[in-house]
């Protein structure tokens, strides 16, 4: 039997409750149906892309279990949705749910060429291979 609620397009089908909060919410039914009455609607089931501006884009790994030793994600979130993904829990960080947030805000880090290129410049730096994306998919629909 197919639900009514179902939202098409996405991996989660709700915000789970962020750990890190302190506070946490609820949708209450009676709440969103004198939304609907009012004409007003709970959820759009909008994509927003967040600009974000970090210091770094090259990130160094220092787990001796994945055969990387840098990393560069240009974004945090990820619009496929894939319900399995393990990156999810690491929009909780920024204050997200590991849930819808993770597939509908999505978290672009605009400066991301002009970085990785001052990082190869660096006198400091030592070529190395970077992966690219270890944690969410550098081909977000948002590159269309």
């Amino acid at each position: 039997m197919k639900s009514n609620n179902y939202i098409k397009g996405r991996g989660a089908q709700h915000n789970s409750n962020n750990r890190f909060a302190q506070f946490s919410n609820e949708l209450r039914a009676d709440f969103l149906e004198f939304c609907r009455l009012e004409g007003e609607t709970a959820d759009h089931n909008k994509t927003q892309y967040l600009p974000i501006f970090p210091k770094s884009i090259v990130n160094k790994v220092n787990s001796p279990d994945v055969g990387m030793s840098f990393s560069l994600n240009p974004y945090q979130g990820c619009e496929h949705g894939c319900i399995y993904c393990y990156a999810r829990n690491t929009h909780e960080y920024w204050g997200y749910s590991a849930g819808l947030d993770f597939e509908r805000k999505i978290l672009v880090k605009k400066d991301a060429p002009a970085l990785l290129e001052a990082k190869l410049k660096s006198k400091n730096w030592k070529a190395a291979t970077i992966v690219l994306s270890g944690n969410t998919d550098c081909y977000q629909p948002a590159e269309h």
